[in-house]
């Protein structure tokens, strides 16, 4: 594993750690985390790399600005800056590594990767966790202040890990991203859309929305998970795992 910084242009660094085989693998596995979360994913990440790295694909896994290590305040997050920062990932493992890529994305971080990577060539496969395509949906659910934040207020959040502020610019900026647009991009690629039925977050319809929109996915929706699939967090990773070396080896 080495821990790295991916700097862009004027807007500081994006903290990531890779986990790149010495085996001539054709591919990295990027991760994308959601909202709130950060690379480690609770420490799972360290052996969720270790059993795709025995695949033989490279992992890099990142924290969107104002995340985790990277730089930024989580106040001015955005889809459209993650889709950045998502982008600026894709080029520096596209010029270091000369790889094909498969994005997994959990929960806003599928909905990231939708929007960043959608149509790039680059691109050979994509995995969503729990992933919204519904955002305003979602986050009407979330936020139980919505209406305030779309009537223009910043607010003051408070979760299980602290407090946080959220600007209305959030939800703006979701008008500039027309999410049914993005999962039609997936064309013909493969897709992994792996989504608990108890998810209480994301509703399950968004997974079955990006199945039935794309003609080359395996969905799983799996009983009694919730949305950080507590008690099947094993399960998940083996589907995941399965399907990686049925589609890539």
């Amino acid at each position: 594993m080495e821990n790295i910084s991916i700097y862009e242009g004027g807007q500081g660094k994006l903290a990531a750690y890779t986990f790149i085989p010495d085996s001539d693998s054709r591919y990295v596995l990027i991760i994308c985390h959601g909202f709130r979360g950060a690379k480690e994913n609770s420490g799972r990440i360290f052996t969720f790399a270790e059993r795709v790295n025995k695949l033989g694909l490279g992992v890099l896994a990142f924290d969107f600005s104002g995340s985790g290590a990277s730089d930024g305040d989580f106040a001015n997050i955005s889809l459209s800056s993650q889709v950045s920062d998502l982008r600026q990932v894709i080029d520096y493992v596209d010029s270091n590594y000369n790889r094909q890529l498969i994005l997994l994305g959990r929960s806003f971080g599928g909905s990231t990767v939708l929007a960043a990577a959608g149509d790039n060539e680059k691109v050979a496969g994509y995995i969503f966790w729990s992933t919204p395509v519904k955002l305003y949906e979602t986050f009407t659910g979330i936020i139980q202040e919505f209406a305030r934040l779309k009537a223009g207020e910043e607010l003051q959040i408070k979760d299980e890990a602290g407090s946080f502020r959220l600007k209305p610019s959030f939800i703006e900026d979701f008008a500039h991203h027309d999410m049914n647009n993005y999962v039609h991009k997936l064309a013909s690629r493969p897709a992994l859309v792996i989504h608990g039925a108890a998810d209480e977050v994301v509703d399950p319809a968004n997974a079955l929305y990006i199945y039935e929109n794309t003609p080359h996915t395996e969905l799983h929706i799996i009983s009694g998970a919730d949305h950080r699939f507590t008690q099947y967090i094993k399960e998940r990773e083996d589907l995941t795992l399965n399907w990686l070396q049925r589609t890539f080896l």
